[in-house]
């Protein structure tokens, strides 16, 4: 199944450098657009006297938790494709504050910080709050096991090109488990269950859901069947399975690795298909906690 395109602008490269003078490419982030604090704008400011009120939208960098605590404390680089072809690396400092789930953080693998750069030239979708498929509106959406899936990411068998170039993944639900899973080393971690191979390197990636319609359709020949199998009448309602709205369903985790006795060579290619991914709510819980909501309130007013 053909993805938007838009998907593939969603992430961005995250390296390390450990003591190399070029960085590593290691894992995926992606962007999430918060609404800012509304500030009001006083009469007079034009030749009209305009008053109103003017919100500023600020930019998150999100990725995995796990990836995160690697990078405290060190300099790391995001590489991002910029609109004209080129491509830009951003310096990240190791003093960067990332931010956790505030009451769950060891089992929500998620993080998210300031994005550090102007974002006017870049080639880049950001992800809105009103796309996220919590769980009011996967209820609402009617979304579950088996609908269609898409990831993309960090591919890092293929780093050294002149630009991003990200690999997607395609798959499906596998299960919405409604309580916390135990992941490796017997963790308990909040988590949903995709299809679809992870690999290193895609850990931080957005994950998409295609949500799946039902459409009412009319037959004139009665070819379609019933559950039987046989013939429908001439100009019978029929139930037609359709593709609908995409939503952002949550991030990347990892996977299980392969049975004990493959070679660490063949682990990652045969990995057990099944990816554990954090809950788009979880990552909303994270950037609506009270101390992050402040400092961009305080940010906002000083602009």
């Amino acid at each position: 199944m053909r993805i938007p395109d838009e998907i593939r602008k969603s992430v961005l490269f995250i390296g390390v450098y450990e003591d190399l003078p070029e960085p590593e490419w290691r894992a995926t982030a992606y962007l999430v657009t918060v609404p800012g604090a509304v500030r009001t704008l006083a009469a007079g400011l034009n030749s009209q006297g305009y008053t109103g009120s003017v919100s500023y939208p600020f930019r998150f960098l999100a990725t995995a938790r796990h990836v995160a605590r690697k990078l405290e404390g060190k300099e790391f680089a995001i590489r991002v494709n910029n609109l004209d072809g080129s491509v830009r690396i951003i310096k990240g400092h190791p003093d960067t504050k990332w931010w956790y789930h505030p009451t769950e953080e060891e089992y929500v693998d998620a993080a998210v910080t300031v994005f550090p750069d102007d974002f006017g030239e870049l080639d880049l979708l950001t992800i809105h709050l009103e796309w996220f498929a919590d769980e009011q509106r996967i209820t609402e959406a009617n979304i579950g096991a088996g609908d269609e899936v898409f990831i993309a990411g960090l591919f890092t068998k293929i780093t050294e090109t002149t630009k991003n170039i990200p690999l997607v993944r395609i798959g499906n639900l596998a299960s919405i488990p409604g309580e916390r899973i135990p992941f490796k080393d017997g963790k308990l971690i909040d988590a949903y269950l995709v299809e679809t191979r992870s690999i290193g390197g895609l850990s931080g990636s957005p994950v998409f859901v295609r949500q799946t319609i039902n459409m009412q359709g009319f037959t004139a020949s009665g070819r379609f069947l019933d559950s039987r199998g046989r013939p429908l009448p001439m100009n019978e309602i029929v139930q037609i399975s359709g593709l609908g709205r995409t939503y952002f369903l949550g991030s990347m985790i990892g996977h299980w690795d392969a049975p004990t006795g493959f070679a660490f060579a063949n682990a990652e290619a045969v990995n057990m298909g099944i990816s554990p991914m954090v809950p788009a709510h979880k990552i909303r819980e994270i950037l609506m906690q009270p101390g992050l909501i402040e400092m961009v309130k305080q940010v906002a007013h000083q602009r």
